[in-house]
C-alpha cells in the first residue's frame, strides 16, 4: 500500500504533552532518549541531606525545650543549642522549600520521544508539577539540526525550526530561543527553538529521528555524520 503524502496527513496543534497516558491513536516505531542526566540525582542527595538537617534540627530543638524544663541548662548552654538550632532550621527545613518545588521537575522523565506520528519533546508530569512538552507532527518540521555554542563552555542543542507556530505556553520552560544563545533566527520558520543535550546523546537523537522520519531530509548536520 503507497504511503501517504505529508501533506495529507493531518496537522497537530502543539499541545502540553507526557508520556504518562497511552496515546490515543496507532503511532508505530516509537523510540525515546531520555535526557534526564546527573543532576537528577544530586537533586536527589541533597532532598535527603536536606531531610536529614531537618530531623537534626527538630531533635536538636525538642532537646533544647527539654533540658529547659528540666532546668539542666546554663545561659551558655541554651545559647549555644539555640545557635545550632537557628543553623540547621535554616539549612534544613528552609531549604526543603526551594528543595521539594523543584525537585519533581529534576527527577522527572524527560527527553525527546520519536515515532510515525511526529516528535514529542517533554517532561511528565511528577507529583505537585505539572509536566510540560509539545508533540510536533512531522509536516510542521521545517528541519531538524545539530547546534554548538561556545561561551564560558561548550554546550550542544537539537534545533527544531516548525512551519507552524507555538505559543510560549506550548513549549516547554527549558526550550531556548535563538535570541537568548546568541544566535540568528530563520525569518521564514513559524517557531524555532532549542534544546540543549549532552555531547554523548546528541548523535543518538539525530539518529533516532533520521529512522523514524516518514521523509528524508529532516535532519540537517552541521559537522560530519559520526560513523
Amino acid at each position: 500500500m503507497a504511503s501517504p503524502d505529508p501533506s495529507d496527513v493531518p496537522v497537530t496543534r502543539g499541545v502540553p504533552s507526557d508520556l504518562t497516558h497511552p496515546p490515543t491513536g496507532v503511532s508505530h516505531l516509537r523510540r525515546y532518549v531520555s535526557l534526564r542526566g546527573p543532576n537528577a540525582r544530586m537533586w536527589i542527595a541533597v532532598a535527603y541531606f536536606s531531610a536529614t538537617l531537618t530531623l537534626g534540627f527538630l531533635v536538636v530543638l525538642g532537646s533544647t525545650f527539654w533540658h529547659v524544663l528540666n532546668d539542666e541548662t546554663t545561659v551558655g548552654s541554651v545559647a549555644l543549642w539555640v545557635s545550632a538550632s537557628l543553623t540547621m532550621m535554616f539549612i534544613g527545613p528552609v531549604s526543603n522549600v526551594f528543595v521539594l518545588r523543584g525537585l519533581p521537575q529534576r527527577i522527572t522523565r524527560q527527553g525527546i520521544s520519536a515515532d510515525s506520528d511526529g516528535v514529542t519533546v517533554l517532561q511528565e508530569r511528577k507529583w505537585w508539577f505539572p509536566g510540560e512538552g509539545t508533540f510536533i507532527a512531522w509536516p510542521e518540521i521545517r528541519r531538524i539540526r545539530e547546534e554548538t555554542v561556545v561561551a564560558h563552555r561548550t554546550t550542544y542543542f537539537i534545533e527544531f525550526s516548525l512551519d507552524t507556530h507555538r505559543t510560549d505556553a506550548e513549549l516547554p520552560s527549558w526550550a531556548e530561543s535563538a535570541g537568548a544563545l546568541g544566535l540568528e533566527e530563520d525569518p521564514e520558520a513559524a517557531t524555532q527553538f532549542y534544546v540543549q543535550v549532552p555531547k554523548d546523546l546528541e548523535e543518538k537523537i539525530l539518529r533516532m529521528i533520521e529512522n523514524t522520519a516518514p521523509f528524508p531530509g529532516i535532519v540537517q548536520r552541521v559537522r560530519p555524520k559520526a560513523a
